[in-house]
C-alpha cells in the first residue's frame, strides 16, 4: 500500500539525483509512465544519468527528442517516475515542462519536472515483511566506463 510523503523529494532519493558521481547508480533503471493519446499508459525505462535534481521539488529529464514519451509529456505535462530497488520504492508524480535543446545536443529533449507528489510503497497486512531484494538494471554497452561517459554528457545538457 503506498502513502503520500508530499511534493518534496525524500532525501534518500534525492541524495541519488543530486550526486556528480553516479558510480553507485549508472546501472540502476527508472521507469517513466506517461499516457497516449488513447488514454493508455506508456512505460519507458530512464536511467538515472537522464535524470537530475535540482532541488526537492524540481528535477530535469533528457529523452531522444523524437521519442513517444517526449511527445505525450509535451501533450499531457504529466508523468510519474517509479523508483523501485532494494532500497525504496516510490512513485513521484511530476508535471512537466519542456525545455529548448541544450547547444549541441539537438538529439535530446529536455523537461523540467515539477514534483506534484511522492508516494512510498509499502506492504502492508498479509504482506508485511515483503520488499524488493533487487531493481531494475542495465548493461551498458562498452561497460561501466562508456555508461558514466555518456551520463556525463547527459547531465552537462540537463544542468544548461
Amino acid at each position: 500500500m503506498s502513502r503520500s510523503l508530499g511534493p518534496l523529494l525524500p532525501d534518500t532519493l534525492l541524495a541519488r539525483l543530486v550526486a556528480p558521481e553516479l558510480s553507485a547508480f549508472f546501472d540502476r533503471v527508472v521507469v517513466l509512465a506517461t499516457v497516449d493519446p488513447y488514454g493508455w499508459p506508456h512505460p519507458a525505462l530512464v536511467s538515472y544519468g537522464e535524470l537530475v535534481a535540482l532541488d526537492a521539488t524540481r528535477l530535469r529529464l533528457a529523452l531522444h527528442a523524437g521519442s513517444r514519451s517526449s511527445r505525450h509529456l509535451m501533450d499531457t505535462g504529466r508523468a510519474t517516475l517509479v523508483f523501485a530497488d532494494a532500497e525504496l520504492i516510490l512513485y513521484v508524480r511530476v508535471d512537466t515542462l519542456a525545455l529548448s535543446p541544450a547547444a549541441g545536443q539537438a538529439e535530446l529533449a529536455r523537461f523540467e519536472l515539477q514534483v506534484r507528489d511522492v508516494l512510498e510503497d509499502g506492504a502492508d497486512g498479509e504482506e508485511a515483511g515483503a520488499r524488493l531484494t533487487v531493481g531494475l538494471t542495465v548493461a551498458w554497452p562498452g561497460g561501466p566506463e562508456a555508461a558514466r561517459t555518456r551520463h556525463a554528457r547527459v547531465r552537462r545538457a540537463l544542468l544548461a
